[in-house]
């Protein structure tokens, strides 16, 4: 019942830094106990103790505060412990508030048992994710799991590791998000970005402006009591959830609700990319902001930043700020400029897309990356070429202004989160060819606009602030996934896998991409989990998924 250390280790997916094979392993069997030096780590016992019996059926002792002892998982939290203080700390910026380097940890598997050291409780959640994630890529019989001796050291490249997850442009529940969590858990990802707004939909419930959400179905918004529990389920896998509220722009919703925030009479916008491209073709749509020379709207705002404020525990609000096409220069960054201020007037940190490094800033603010040359409009494309030209001069001119922003963040000083489109989004269509069902959700998924990409190019191809240097100072990376051609949590999970693995791997473990060979290998193993909780994914043949 014993399987190398190699074959394991070849399996795991985000890779460790360090892995040394030992002489003897230990089987892990039912009823193994598991041993906490303090009770504040039962959470993570109990957590790991479920995903253990989900993925290989074992179910272990309950867990108990005590020594460590021979034959037991001992899991402890010490961050002066010699093999802990060697790791390398994390760069960027913590999104939780931990220190940068609060997610390092050992796991030592040997004759004697298992022992867990982590630099904080987030440290040894991580570890224990290892552990699990060893297990179930090991042969199991009627005794358990036979674990190889290793010694195993760890921690992040980058502090920052997120999704950030499109809600508003397709329905998902409380649920679903949950299982999405569960997916950034698995990967080590600690941050869940909900874009919660947008011209299409209002997704979450405001007290004092009711009207955002009266009319609409029970589940086609979260209730702050649902906010609450998703919120809630993350932080107890240690990923913080980033809320934002897109503003100046993208406020199409929030303006059909309450009339007052625009001198423009606003009508609720299709979700499909079809049909928004159809109403833009006809010349049906203009684009409409909240205007700041009216009090109504910074009363708007001043309301819904306390009520998110109030909601979120953790360090952040997202005012969005991008695309506010049509908006006069200056309206734009003195929105921006106060709607920071109302943010941190509610003891939180702003973050804003891209086009927020263009409102003038002390060093230190946070701006999140997203336009590269290929998300970037080709004024070839056939979509542009029957737009209304006003439409299309629009979006070339926004995308031509964007080629200064990153020398603006390098100017003052912010601190970028990359989500470069053309390396970050999963919306972009997949390349490969497939068949059966796989193929007709393949060939619908994904935003026209953006050239498709072969899985190997998706998870292997150069990431400014990853792999390559860069003018301005990295906080941290997050994928992005938008949801106009989406129906569902499958066809999300589809997008998302197998990308977000590779990426969540590329944003762990430093250095450049793995080899393709390498890489591929362990995507493939991670399929039979996939399969265990009912996702879909896309089944690229450039991978051997038997």
């Amino acid at each position: 019942m014993t399987t190398s250390p190699e074959t394991a280790l070849l399996r795991l997916l985000p890779v460790p830094r360090t892995a040394v094979p030992g002489e003897r392993g230990f089987p892990l069997r039912a009823g193994t106990p598991v041993v906490v030096a303090d009770s504040e780590l039962l959470t993570s016992a109990a957590l790991f103790a479920e995903r253990l019996a989900a993925e290989t059926g074992l179910v272990l002792g309950r867990a108990e505060v005590g020594a460590a002892r021979p034959g037991a998982i001992s899991v402890r939290v010490d961050p002066a412990d010699p093999a802990i203080a060697a790791i390398p700390v994390a760069r960027g910026v913590s999104a939780s508030g931990d220190d940068l380097g609060a997610e390092r940890h050992t796991l030592t598997v040997d004759g004697d048992g298992i022992r867990v050291v982590g630099a904080s409780a987030a440290g040894v959640h991580r570890a224990l994710t290892t552990l699990v994630a060893l297990a179930e890529q090991l042969p199991a019989d009627s005794t358990g799991v036979g674990l190889p001796a290793l010694a195993l050291t760890d921690g992040p490249a980058l502090a920052w590791r997120g999704l950030s997850l499109d809600v508003a442009r397709a329905r998902f529940s409380v649920a679903e998000v949950c299982r999405v969590i569960d997916l950034l858990d698995r990967y080590k990802l600690n941050v869940l970005h909900l874009h919660l707004t947008d011209d299409q939909a209002w997704r979450l419930e405001i007290g004092s402006r009711p009207e955002l959400t009266h009319g609409q179905e029970p589940d086609a918004f979260f209730t702050q009591a649902q906010y609450r529990e998703a919120v809630a389920y993350a932080a107890a896998r240690h990923v913080t959830v980033v809320p934002e509220i897109d503003m100046p722009g993208h406020s199409t919703a929030a303006i059909a609700a309450y009339p007052e925030l625009s001198s423009a009479e606003a009508t609720a916008l299709p979700g499909s990319t079809e049909e928004m491209w159809a109403k833009l073709v006809a010349g049906e749509l203009r684009p409409l902001w909240l205007e700041p020379g009216r009090p109504e709207v910074w009363q708007f705002v001043e309301e819904v930043i306390a009520e998110l404020a109030a909601l979120t525990p953790g360090r952040f609000l997202h005012i969005g700020g991008d695309e506010a096409f049509g908006m006069p220069v200056a309206d734009h960054r003195a929105f921006v400029a106060r709607a920071r201020e109302l943010v941190r007037s509610h003891g939180k940190e702003p973050i804003g897309w891209q086009e927020s490094v263009r409102v003038a800033s002390a060093p230190g603010e946070l701006v999140q990356l997203w336009i590269d040359e290929e998300v970037a409009p080709d004024p070839a494309h056939p979509f542009l070429t029957v737009l209304p030209p006003q439409v299309r001069d629009m979006l070339l001119a926004a995308s031509r202004e964007a080629t200064e922003d990153t020398a603006l963040m390098a100017e003052q000083q912010a601190r970028v989160l990359v989500s470069s489109g053309g390396r970050a989004y999963l919306d972009r269509p997949y390349a490969e060819a497939v068949t059966g069902e796989a193929e007709e959700r393949r060939a619908r998924l994904g935003h026209p606009l953006y050239p498709p990409v072969t899985l190997r190019d998706a998870c292997t191809a150069p990431i400014a602030g990853l792999d390559a240097e860069t003018a301005f100072e990295v906080a941290g990376f997050e994928a992005v996934v938008w949801c106009e051609s989406v129906n569902g949590a499958d066809d999300l999970f589809f997008l998302l896998l197998p990308r977000l693995p590779a990426l969540a791997a590329r944003a762990w473990s430093p250095g450049p991409a793995r080899s393709w060979d390498d890489l591929r290998t362990r995507l493939a193993a991670q399929s039979p989990a996939w399969r265990r909780h009912g996702l879909t994914w896309f089944p690229a043949p450039s991978v051997d998924w038997t």
